[in-house]
Formats: C-alpha cells, structure tokens, sequence
C-alpha cells in the first residue's frame, strides 16, 4: 500500500491521540474509525435531494408577516 504524509499542527495530533482505543493504535486506524463514524452519523444524500436543497437555499424565503396572512392566521406581532 502506498503511503504519504500529512501535516498537523501540535495540537490536532494531541486531539488525535485522546481518540486512541490502545497505545499501539495507528494514526491511520483512528482516523478511519472516525471516517466510519461520520459517514454513520450522516446520511447519505441522494442527487434529488442534495438539488433540492441547493434549490432551496437560491429561493428567497417569505417574511414570517406574509406566511401569517397567507395562512389566514389572526394575531398581532
């Protein structure tokens, strides 16, 4: 397997090694672990999905006044 070098500052390699499950551990074990926990903790998006979203962000929202109107909703702010 080939191999390379990273650069971390001194104090993310100190946050690396408190993730260490025993003292042998590689550094490369770690940070896939903590790789597979990410891609756990979040889901996968699907492509309609990840447009959507982007969709969304483009379109400009409607004031909290006008959603209240529209929703026919009587009540002062």
């Amino acid at each position: 397997m080939e191999q390379t070098t990273i650069q971390l500052s001194k104090d993310t390699l100190t946050r690396l090694k408190t993730f260490k499950e025993y003292a042998r551990e590689s550094y490369e074990e770690v940070i896939i672990k903590l790789m597979k926990l990410k891609e756990m903790i979040e889901p996968k998006l699907t492509e309609k999905a990840k447009n959507d979203i982007a969709k969304a962000r483009k379109e400009k929202g409607i004031s909290i006044s006008d959603t209240i109107k529209e929703l026919g909703v009587d009540i002062e702010i």
